[in-house]
């Protein structure tokens, strides 16, 4: 009677220690989930995000903020606003402005990211902008500084099908036919407009097998080149799709992924450095591919979200309950916006419309990221030259000014980077600069440009927190062949 029980407790033993495998991952080898974050998409008021400009001037019928860096004199109108005083004192700071609610905000936002190493967790920081933040240009800096902080490491976010390597972080190559749906272009429009958090995604050509290779880039920062974990995020998959990863020659991964709607993940995580991985799919119809991350296990990442000749972030056009989840899924802490470029040409006396602009795309934002404090960059010295002589754009102190109420207006921080970088004729300098901190089109910065102002930036966010300077990304360069503010 006691060879019926032994069995059974044998049988019981066998599936627990199979089970127990799905938690053990040795270095050689690789954990695979797959999740749907939102089987059913959730409820959300479409009202929050009505597409209409608003009929009247924002900046008139907004609540007040407490604008404590504020100068009233630089707003666009003349409309003045009460400011509290009943707060604790907050730290006024050069070139950067907030209320004391962003304040607040952005103190949360430092105090998740002390833990977030401890806790396990990974905080991520967006930092999305016109052709200026393209090519990692900036973005790279800011996070070899704030992963030598806070821990962490790898590029991030990055889409999956790059054409033209804009993105020099990640060493990415194609395989198949692939295609890119841009949130801006509405001649080529995903028709549920799930571009996520990046704006820009891919499909592969169905019925065909396609898939892409990433590796380390030996372009990207220190910290970049290193990742333990790999998050490739899908939506909704309509068919049946095969799956198989390789590294070198050797197939690694087969598996088979099952209609779902909302989110899809595939997450895989290493002990070491992950090698180049090259992944291949198949379906009769291709998922929207969403991004694919590459991060450390823990700490802060820093992702670089490029829209090449955008004025606006364009998220009235996203799918807004798609955007909010990933947002809260992926525990974006922190948004920087970083537009304008395109706009400086553009010849007026104040710059309304564009501020009315700015307003609806950072109130869409506060109700995407309710929680995520906002840092909107301001457009920099930029200069053409007339007659053969350099000169900068007139209405650029109008359009700094426009940028500026936009961002105060909405419970946005504002970095005046115009003003921080000299003001008028300052980009002519950094084109001239030994080395060169700007290219001849004096708009774009060079690398040590966009190293340079991403100091800027990190040494107002260290003063936001009260605490010594984060880190440069890299020490010697900014010391050898970097100008200091007063030698520009």
């Amino acid at each position: 009677m006691g060879r019926p029980w032994k069995i059974l407790v044998y049988y019981i033993s066998i599936m627990l220690v199979f089970a127990g495998m799905v938690y053990i991952v040795p270095s050689s080898a690789i954990s695979f989930l797959k999740l749907n974050t939102s089987p059913s998409q959730p409820q959300i008021d479409t009202t929050l995000f009505a597409d209409e400009i608003p009929s009247t001037d924002s900046l008139h019928t907004h609540p007040a903020d407490t604008l404590t860096n504020l100068s009233l004199d630089q707003l666009t109108d003349t409309t003045k606003r009460e400011v509290k005083t009943d707060t604790l004192p907050i730290p006024k700071i050069p070139y950067l402005y907030f209320s004391d609610d962003t304040y607040r905000k952005f103190q949360a936002f430092f105090e998740k990211l002390k833990t977030a190493k401890a806790e396990g967790k990974t905080i991520r920081v967006l930092h999305m902008g016109d052709s200026q933040v393209e090519g990692d240009r900036i973005t790279r800096y800011i996070r070899e500084s704030l992963q030598e902080r806070y821990g962490g490491s790898g590029p991030g976010l990055f889409t999956v099908y790059d054409p033209q390597k804009l993105n020099p972080s990640v060493w990415l190559d194609n395989y198949g036919n692939w295609e890119l749906y841009r949130i801006f272009d509405s001649k080529n429009l995903l028709k549920k407009r799930d571009y996520g958090i990046l704006g820009t995604v891919a499909k592969f050509e169905p019925g065909t097998e396609s898939g892409f290779k990433f590796s380390p880039s030996p372009w990207a920062e220190e910290k970049a080149q290193k990742y333990y974990k790999v998050r490739l995020f899908l939506s909704e998959v309509k068919d049946t799709m095969y799956l198989k990863g390789y590294i070198g020659k050797s197939e690694i991964i087969s598996d088979t992924l099952f209609k779902s709607k909302g989110i899809t993940e595939i997450n895989w995580q290493f002990e070491d450095n992950v090698p180049k991985l090259r992944l291949m799919f198949s379906s009769k119809n291709s998922p929207v591919f969403l991004g694919c991350a590459l991060d450390s296990m823990a700490g802060v990442a820093v992702d670089n979200i490029a829209l090449r000749g955008q004025y606006t972030p364009w998220f009235h056009r996203t799918n807004k309950d798609l955007f909010k989840t990933m947002v809260s899924y992926l525990d974006v802490g922190l948004i920087i916006l970083q537009f304008g470029t395109n706009i400086v040409p553009t010849k007026s006396d104040n710059f309304r419309f564009y501020r009315i602009k700015m307003e609806r795309q950072l109130r869409i934002l506060k109700k995407l990221a309710p929680d995520c404090p906002v840092l909107m960059i301001g457009t920099a010295d930029a200069a053409k030259l007339t007659d053969g002589k350099e000169g900068s754009y007139e209405s650029l102190p109008v359009l700094n000014a426009a940028q500026k109420a936009a961002a105060l207006n909405t419970g946005a921080a504002f970095f005046d980077l115009y003003n921080a970088m000299g003001g008028k004729g300052s980009i002519i300098k950094w084109v001239h600069n030994k080395p060169p901190l700007a290219i001849k089109d004096y708009i774009h910065f060079t690398k040590p440009g966009g190293e340079k102002v991403a100091r800027m930036i990190l040494k107002g966010l260290s003063r936001m927190i009260d605490e010594e300077e984060l880190p440069a990304a890299s020490p010697k360069a900014e010391k050898d062949t970097l100008k200091t503010d007063k030698e520009l």
